[in-house]
């Protein structure tokens, strides 16, 4: 390992004058091995965007700039054979038959960038991030962004460098580990996907604040045919295998309103579908509409289809103890106004006592009827009364 940067920088000079430009360094891959009998694996030659990226900040304001190409052929040559040679590694022999079906890779590069500070007294890192494509008889399937961030001060038990390297050697090796980190994510999304059934997907979602953007844990629910149920790490980060169908999604994570809305995959053939779910913080004065609130006409009786919302809500209220709401009820203007007043506040209070009865204290939630005092749509379409028949709830402590 290398003390001083006087040394550093001789010694890098000293490579690049008296020894030949090395090739890209190869760290052994951790990934599993994956059953590719039934295909004929093509690699194309990964494109170069490194320059679109100039600029990123890519760590502790560190930011991406040209580099000199430091192996002995072009970065993407040097990828795509790295592509290939783990292609070998990896795959299971082969069984006796013609491949069935076409698999192809395709790759660009974004993000290449390493720096060697000495390993001893400073951090050295490489960022790599390459867009992944794997298509199965020219249909797309996974298209994804891998990125790692590879820091080391030369003290980590993972760090497969030594004591004699010059600085092209630590860069050679940093930037090579980062690579291979990177590829072995891509290569377990494409071992998992290759043994998928046809009627499922993998979402690989995250959950974020609306305000911030930062990640957030949460419960996580997707309802089709079945109920499939997981939690978000906290940076909000989760996979989840569901049906290729059209599911509804429900959200929850401590001081931020429940995310209740919808999931379509049936529109991409893509077999990892990323999405992100923004959850906007309680805070006092927001108002929330709620979109299944259904009763039959002229009554008080919930219809069947708004125990879902009301549920929804009550996990809310459950989830964040503090809050305190106000339910509000509005109708159309079509009906007697002091008619409408009242009804609004029955359906309120019957929205209560449903709450009530799952457990929610009664002083958390007041209620009030405003009939038709408030429309947000023109009363003059049946499109715009349908937006003015709702129930609200505001925050009125937090």
């Amino acid at each position: 390992m290398l003390a001083a940067s006087c040394s550093l920088a001789q010694n890098k000079i000293n490579s690049r004058l008296f020894y030949s430009k090395p090739k890209l360094y190869h760290s052994p891959s951790k990934a599993a091995a994956m059953d590719l009998s039934g295909y004929a694996l093509t690699v194309s030659f990964p494109e170069d965007n490194r320059s679109q990226f100039y600029g990123e900040e890519v760590y502790k304001n560190k930011k991406v700039r040209p580099l000199e190409d430091f192996f002995e052929s072009p970065l993407a040559v040097e990828i795509q054979k790295k592509i290939y040679s783990d292609f070998k590694k990896l795959t299971i022999p082969k069984k006796h038959r013609a491949p069935l079906k076409n698999l192809a890779i395709h790759s660009s590069v974004e993000i290449f960038y390493p720096q060697v500070r000495g390993f001893i007294h400073s951090e050295s890192f490489a960022k790599v991030r390459l867009q992944l494509e794997a298509l199965v008889n020219n249909v797309v399937f996974i298209r994804k962004k891998y990125e790692t961030l590879y820091v080391t001060s030369g003290t980590d038990k993972e760090f497969e460098g030594d004591i004699s390297m010059t600085v092209e050697d630590g860069e050679n090796v940093t930037v090579g580990m980062a690579l291979r980190q990177t590829l072995d994510q891509f290569y377990a999304d494409l071992r998992k996907v290759l043994t998928l059934p046809a009627d499922r997907i993998i979402l690989s979602g995250t959950v974020a604040s609306s305000k911030t953007g930062a990640g957030l844990a949460a419960d996580v629910v997707f309802q089709s045919d079945s109920t499939a149920i997981t939690v978000s790490a906290a940076d909000g980060k989760f996979e989840k295998i569901i049906a290729r169908s059209k599911q509804g999604v429900r959200i929850s994570a401590v001081q931020y309103l429940n995310y209740v809305g919808s999931f379509d995959p049936t529109t991409t053939d893509l077999k990892i579908v990323e999405a992100v779910f923004k959850l906007q913080p309680i805070e006092k004065g927001v108002s929330v509409k709620l979109k299944n609130i259904l009763f039959q006409v002229s009554t008080t009786q919930l219809l069947p289809e708004s125990y879902p919302e009301l549920d929804s809500v009550f996990i809310f209220l459950k989830t964040n103890p503090q809050v305190q709401i106000e339910l509000q009820g509005h109708t159309d203007n079509r009906g007697n106004a002091a008619r409408d007043l009242e009804l609004s506040q029955q359906r309120v209070d019957r929205i209560k006592k449903y709450l009530v009865g799952k457990g929610i204290n009664a002083k958390r939630i007041e209620g009030i009827g405003l009939g038709g005092t408030k429309p947000i749509a023109p009363n003059d379409t049946e499109e715009g009364r349908k937006q003015n028949r709702r129930v609200e709830f505001v925050i009125v402590k937090n």
